[in-house]
């Protein structure tokens, strides 16, 4: 990519001489636990990326897919990555509240990411207050969700928090299954009465089949960009151009392709991003 693509100003090299060229930065990957993705090819859609990046910084980028939550978290704290392109919100706000790194940029498809709770039930509750009295009543069973460290959990929790300190009602316990596409077989067998999930297919499907939603979460942007800010202000400013411009150039529409984000990539307040901590009670 030349000119005004997105390998930048020359003025932009210049600042990124700080990061050496015997320097291998680690971008850090990963697509979610709740949705069947990922697998070997999944490092070779970011090579392109961690390689445009390279250029950029003149350094080696490695890719490191991190599938395990925990690991990710881990390796966060002890600030082990350069990049991290990260599916659930929770896991990134964590290290830019502490000011160890820098959001850059989310997803401009996923900025409204929703935890939907589905029923069969006839109630159509339109307060916090009313669906904390639904949910929290006698004998109610437990809520489905998918994994219990995803980002949709968390919103389910924040969700039904907000719910029972409206109806000053206790929050119902969490019936849990590993994937998305289990929530509505929770519902249909009966083991809930109600499930959440973020899947927007999946909610198509559930309402089409007459299936109702009784609430919607608040939403949060996922899948994010964060950077370390050990790596300087100067090429902190460098990824976050990068990634910004990645939809402006028919190079850059290839390489979202292969991520599956053809809309890009777009920049995000820091400190609205922040505040989500506070909501989801981390």
């Amino acid at each position: 990519m030349t000119g005004k693509s997105i390998f930048g100003t020359a003025i932009w090299l210049a600042l990124a001489f700080a990061v050496s060229a015997q320097t291998t930065l680690v971008f850090a990957v990963n697509e979610g636990v709740t949705y069947r993705t990922g697998g070997d090819t999944a490092r070779q859609s970011y090579k392109a990326m961690a390689d445009d990046i390279g250029k950029l910084l003149r350094a080696k980028v490695r890719v490191d897919m991190v599938p395990e939550y925990a690991t990710l978290e881990k390796d966060l704290a002890a600030k082990s990555y350069d990049i991290a392109f990260i599916h659930p919100s929770h896991i990134a706000l964590a290290p830019v509240k502490k000011g160890t790194y820098s959001l850059v940029a989310v997803s401009k498809a996923h900025i409204n990411y929703r935890a939907q709770f589905l029923s069969k039930m006839t109630a159509q509750p339109k307060t916090p207050e009313e669906l904390g009295k639904i949910l929290g009543a006698a004998g109610a069973k437990p809520i489905g969700s998918p994994d219990t460290n995803s980002i949709t959990a968390w919103l389910i929790r924040a969700t039904l928090r907000d719910a029972a300190t409206a109806s000053k009602t206790k929050a119902p316990e969490l019936k849990f299954t590993r994937f998305q596409d289990s929530i509505p077989n929770m519902v249909d067998y009966g083991f809930v009465d109600v499930a959440a999930t973020a899947s927007e297919s999946i909610v198509r499907d559930w309402t089409a089949a007459g299936g109702k939603v009784i609430a919607i979460s608040k939403p949060v942007p996922i899948k994010d960009v964060i950077v370390s800010n050990a790596l300087g202000r100067e090429s902190v400013d460098v990824i976050r151009n990068y990634f910004l411009e990645l939809s402006t150039t028919a190079e850059g529409q290839a390489r979202l392709e292969r991520i599956g984000l053809k809309q890009g990539f777009i920049g995000y307040d820091q400190d609205s991003f922040v505040a989500i901590a506070t909501w989801l009670g981390l």
